[in-house]
């Protein structure tokens, strides 16, 4: 599959909903059933539809209820998005699908369960490098002392979880780093998921030729 061709992460979750609705119903979702669920209007459910056309995952008929087709098998297992910085956020790029991994049968997770590549260092003395891929559950309830990847002014980080009242502390794993303190309702702060699990990157050669490659995409 081409760049062009793969998936945002609300695209993802649109198309995930669909192949879901075939699998557990027999029928495509209408859409205002993708509308409700995703709280957005009907046209916006649409262009999202249109756009999964254009990049040739399903076939749309106007004017019929449920005129949505699936031209491509669901993929197996969960989305991997790429890269999360384990050091201070930067300016990331677009969120895309870039691969698919089965691995639920030995995480206890939500079926949004979805993966992201670690970046950086400040999670090195909790044995999280670069390369690693960290397993998140964006419906568990981040508590103290769970590690999570969360999104400071847009941009993504993995710290460790720590709240007191409104005060939540990012903190790292690494004592060249600060911990990022914010208020809890700032709109700038959002918890993305829990790390719920991980695999270890030990190919030293194989990680360079993957950050090689997202910086040259």
């Amino acid at each position: 599959m081409t760049r062009s061709n793969q998936l945002t992460t609300r695209q993802a979750e649109i198309y995930r909903a669909i192949c879901d609705s075939f699998s557990e119903r027999g029928l495509p979702p209408t859409l205002q059933e993708l509308a409700t669920k995703f709280g957005f209007n009907v046209n916006a459910a649409k262009e999202h539809v249109l756009t999964l056309v254009k990049k040739g995952y399903v076939k749309y008929t106007p004017h019929i209820s449920r005129g949505i087709e699936l031209l491509q098998k669901k993929p197996a297992g969960i989305p991997v998005y790429g890269f999360v910085p384990a050091g201070h956020p930067f300016m990331s790029q677009e969120n895309l699908a870039e691969t698919f991994v089965n691995v639920e049968n030995y995480l206890t997770a939500s079926r949004d369960l979805f993966g992201v590549y670690v970046k950086g260092d400040s999670m090195i003395e909790a044995e999280i490098g670069t390369g690693d891929l960290l397993f998140v559950d964006p419906k568990q309830e981040p508590k103290n002392g769970r590690i999570v990847v969360a999104l400071v002014e847009g941009e993504p980080t993995v710290k460790w979880f720590e709240q007191d009242g409104n005060t939540v502390r990012l903190v790292p794993a690494n004592k060249k780093y600060k911990p990022i303190v914010i208020d809890r309702h700032d709109e700038n702060f959002k918890v993305v998921g829990v790390v719920v699990g991980m695999i270890r990157a030990l190919d030293k050669k194989r990680i360079d030729e993957m950050l090689k490659y997202r910086k040259a995409s």
